[in-house]
């Protein structure tokens, strides 16, 4: 459309007026691939793919991080995640143990140990408290640094801020000094109130990607807080 490429403010939704003002579908291919065949075999067919009832059809889940087989796998929505790694992932690599994962991509919150059997769908993972988002389970072992795991995610979306904002503009370099400084040895007690401040000011941003951003430093705070105290008590990474 020849502007800067900032977000747009809804509404209205991109279906009533999106690009050049006029209605827009956005979509994905995944989406595109499924339409054939709910037109041939009808809804109530597509539905049936699932394993668990608030579901429809099949995902591609694509897998990486410390797993034998590490890929893309078309499976039923609602495939528990113990599942998906142990069969289709070939299980944890050799002296790894499952310690979390990112469930669906970098802008979900870390899924601990607890929750390895939940179905992957919409709706389980919404009850405790995470999203499917894209499907792309990212998944990290007991001898993996989560601070420094979600630093590298946090300088990922610090670098791809679009700058319109100041939550977004701001927030994003300021949490990144906070948790390099953790990984690094020179954290303070102070900086974990200095985060969960931060990281909710996040969710004031114009679009949704440093709500996305705050996820896997929220989830860090709220799961692995003593892996974050162990960085500051012993004033270097644990895991080096």
């Amino acid at each position: 459309m020849g502007r800067r490429p900032n977000p747009m403010q809804p509404p209205p939704y991109p279906t009533e007026k999106g690009l050049w003002g006029l209605p827009t579908v956005l979509s994905n291919i995944e989406t595109f691939a499924c339409v054939p065949h709910i037109i041939r075999n009808g809804p109530e067919w597509f539905k049936s793919l699932a394993k668990t009832e608030t579901g429809a059809g099949t995902k591609i889940f694509c897998i990486s991080g410390r797993v034998n087989r590490p890929g893309c796998y078309e499976l039923p929505i609602g495939t528990r995640l113990n599942e998906i790694i142990e069969e289709h992932a070939g299980g944890m690599l050799a002296g790894s143990e499952f310690k979390a994962c990112l469930p669906g991509g970098a802008s979900t919150s870390f899924l601990p140990k607890a929750h390895y059997d939940v179905e992957m769908d919409f709706e389980p993972l919404r009850k405790v408290g995470n999203r499917l988002g894209t499907g792309a389970i990212m998944v990290f072992d007991h001898k993996t640094c989560l601070v420094a795991a979600t630093l590298n995610l946090i300088e990922f979306f610090a670098r791809e801020s679009c700058g319109w904002c100041t939550p977004c503009r701001e927030g994003l370099p300021y949490i990144k000094d906070l948790l390099w400084r953790i990984e690094n040895g020179e954290g303070q007690k102070a900086f974990v109130p200095m985060l969960e401040r931060m990281s909710k000011h996040l969710w004031n941003a114009y679009c949704a990607f440093a709500p996305g951003a705050a996820a896997p430093v929220e989830s860090l705070l709220k799961y692995f807080k003593d892996e974050v105290g162990e960085h500051i008590s012993r004033k270097k990474c644990p895991f080096k």
